[in-house]
């Protein structure tokens, strides 16, 4: 939905508002069913969100970079710099529902990597190359997934592989995934800082279309219509992982849980994904006309500090009890997890306490 109020944005000529619902509905049927063809083509799923995200990674952060270079301030520059190392601070006045959507989502970024990590398993990494992979439906072909995972022995060649593979998964959550993860929070923000007058409320119709009118000041026309492609670029790209992602958990929950399931589906996991897709496409159609954007936006992604404190406990848990410990992670990173707990259940709890409950009573 908050992809479709760029396009709204482009056809209606301005920012959508409430009256303009109907043309943001229709754009989201669209970007909605452009998302489940994405995801039916190709070899692997995987492979397709891929590329996918890999263009829209370079085009959207680096056209990014080179607008806030033009646009942003030093001083704004500086600001943002300095943020993420500033602890303590609540501007007066904040909207603790955003400010937790804002920390959501980058719980949701941890969360969402915990959850598709099975995306390691379909690229073949470690014993994910033993295991099988989800094909797509046009253009891939029937692979047996096996109904469980695979631990190696703990001998001294599968000890060395296995931490050359830690050192790939390093690189890919901390060079590419964290780095990407900061400037893909830092650079819109500062060119929202920067263009839009501070305390500004949001359109609740025009999420992606917000930063438009600021940039119309500063660059005319061409800066309505670069606003905009940027606004999509963004949010498109996670509604496709997102479409993909709920399915797959849900396919794979299945696959591994139920033999009957398995049977039904004559080994083909396709049969189950995508029976889950259509069932997705069915159920977020109808939602669609049940919430504004940017309540949906902010909701989901205060669930999603939940869902990141829950999943560091089970993360610790199941290494726990499935790994040998040859094979378990450094002391270190399990500290880490702890401090995911604290630092997203903390939000989480706010979220309760300051927003749910009052509204309730």
């Amino acid at each position: 939905m908050g992809t479709a109020t760029a396009l709204a944005a482009v056809q209606l000529g301005k920012i959508p508002g409430g009256p303009d619902k109907g043309t943001v509905i229709i754009w989201t049927y669209v970007i909605f069913a452009s998302c489940v063809v994405l995801i039916s083509f190709g070899r692997k799923i995987e492979r397709t969100l891929e590329w996918a995200n890999w263009l829209m990674m370079f085009v959207v952060l680096g056209g990014l970079f080179l607008l806030d270079l033009y646009i942003v301030p030093a001083s704004i520059w500086w600001e943002g710099i300095t943020g993420f190392v500033s602890f303590g601070y609540i501007p007066k006045g904040v909207d603790l529902l955003l400010l937790g959507a804002l920390v959501g989502y980058s719980a949701y970024g941890g969360y969402g990597n915990n959850a598709i990590t099975n995306w390691y398993r379909d690229k073949g990494y470690g014993m994910g190359g033993k295991i099988g992979y989800i094909p797509a439906a046009i253009g891939g072909k029937v692979v047996h997934v096996s109904a469980v995972g695979k631990v190696p022995m703990p001998t001294e060649k599968n000890l060395y592989s296995w931490k050359g593979w830690w050192k790939l998964v390093d690189i890919d959550q901390f060079a590419v995934f964290w780095f990407g993860a900061m400037a893909g929070m830092f650079l819109p923000g500062i060119l929202y800082v920067a263009v839009l007058p501070r305390g500004m409320t949001l359109p609740s119709w025009g999420i992606a279309a917000s930063s438009a009118s600021g940039l119309i000041l500063k660059m005319g026309n061409f800066g309505w219509y670069l606003a905009l492609f940027f606004g999509f670029w963004i949010l498109y790209s996670t509604a496709i992982s997102n479409v993909d992602l709920v399915v797959r958990q849900s396919t794979d929950m299945v696959w591994f849980a139920s033999p009957r399931a398995r049977k039904l589906a004559k080994a083909d996991i396709r049969r189950i994904y995508y029976l889950f897709l259509a069932v997705f496409m069915v159920w977020g159609c109808l939602f669609i006309n049940i919430a504004v954007p940017i309540v949906v936006l902010a909701i989901s992604a205060n669930i999603a500090n939940f869902t990141m404190a829950l999943s560091a406990v089970l993360t610790i848990r199941l290494n726990r009890k499935f790994l040998p410990k040859e094979y378990r992670p450094s002391l270190w990173r399990e500290l880490f997890l702890v401090g995911s707990l604290i630092f997203f259940g903390f939000f989480f709890v706010v979220f309760v306490v300051w927003v749910i409950i009052p509204k309730i009573l």
